[in-house]
């Protein structure tokens, strides 16, 4: 009785996500370009938003994405620390740990790159001694979380690594698709490269659907630079949102109800969607302010996310896994 109202609830989500996608894709299909119209903050030739909004999730948008890493990896140094193989608990347990410091600590520069980007490289955040410090608290951060992980009872632990492996998963996948594949087929220019070039008729926009092709240096809808920043063909990697897809990480939050008894409720499966999917939609509306994306862009990367993190879930999470 139970498995068939599982699979009928699952056939309800499965119809209920399919029209609701593509609504929003039909959507964003015809009315893109008025959206970003409407939202996007740029000056006259300005390339990169100085707008607080917009620039301030440029510069945070992916965090989701690192630290959710970092806490898998804690996750999987706390599993490795049970094991009765001594040498692989020492040199696994080294390894998860320079694994979760390092995807947390990536966040210091990763942060800096993109406030180079839209302020230039004279703030505070370029001195030494602040990325310093900085790291250091994201270092000790990774390292409380393999504290806290380590100090859980054995049966949590083994139903949260279940959690880093959809997490970790879901990351290499979309990344894959999206950074390595999609964007370099399709190949859309960003509203802020035409809007950049002075085509404020935008006759060089494409659908999500249009492939385009990635114009080369001497052509002249290419730029390498904007003042000491390289653009380059970045320019041209608008279709999907890569930010978006860092920031809808959190949708694998989603996978607490089938492996912790606390998380088995209404209360928190509602509160884990409406934070997965306020966190998404903030990063998404912030990169079509910035003008690096279409409506149809984020809508696209923050859906390859949750889809990653569904397909995850059905490879490393039984139907059937008694919960913690």
């Amino acid at each position: 009785m139970e498995k068939s109202v599982s699979k009928r609830n699952s056939i309800i989500c499965i119809c209920l996500f399919v029209v609701i996608f593509g609504g929003l894709l039909a959507l964003a299909t015809v009315y893109d370009l008025p959206i970003s119209k409407a939202l996007v903050k740029l000056e006259a030739g300005q390339y990169y938003t100085t707008d607080p909004f917009g620039s301030l999730f440029a510069c945070i948008g992916s965090w989701p994405a690192y630290l959710f890493l970092s806490a898998a990896f804690a996750i999987i140094y706390a599993n490795i620390r049970r094991s009765p193989n001594k040498a692989l608990s020492i040199v696994g347990g080294i390894a998860a740990n320079i694994a979760s410091v390092a995807a947390s600590v990536y966040i210091v520069f990763d942060t800096v790159r993109y406030i180079t980007k839209h302020f230039g490289d004279q703030t505070v955040f370029h001195q030494l001694y602040i990325k310093i410090v900085f790291c250091f608290v994201f270092a000790a951060f990774a390292e409380y979380l393999c504290w806290f992980f380590n100090k859980l009872d054995p049966k949590t632990q083994g139903a949260l690594l279940k959690f880093a492996f959809v997490t970790i998963f879901a990351v290499i996948l979309s990344n894959i698709l999206i950074n390595i594949v999609i964007k370099n087929v399709m190949c859309r220019p960003r509203y802020r490269a035409m809007w950049y070039l002075g085509d404020y008729e935008f006759t060089n926009f494409h659908k999500w659907f249009q492939k385009s092709v990635m114009p080369e240096e001497g052509d002249p809808l290419y730029f390498g630079f904007v003042g000491a920043t390289k653009v380059g063909h970045d320019a041209y990697r608008s279709f999907p949102s890569g930010h978006t897809n860092a920031a809808a990480t959190v949708y694998a939050l989603l996978c607490l109800p089938k492996l912790l008894t606390k998380y088995n409720t209404k209360f928190w499966k509602t509160c884990l969607v409406l934070v997965s999917v306020l966190v998404t939609g903030i990063v998404a509306v912030s990169r079509i302010v910035c003008g690096a994306h279409f409506f149809s862009d984020v809508l696209c990367g923050g859906t390859i996310m949750f889809l990653c993190v569904a397909l995850g879930m059905k490879i490393f999470i039984r139907s059937d896994f008694e919960r913690a």
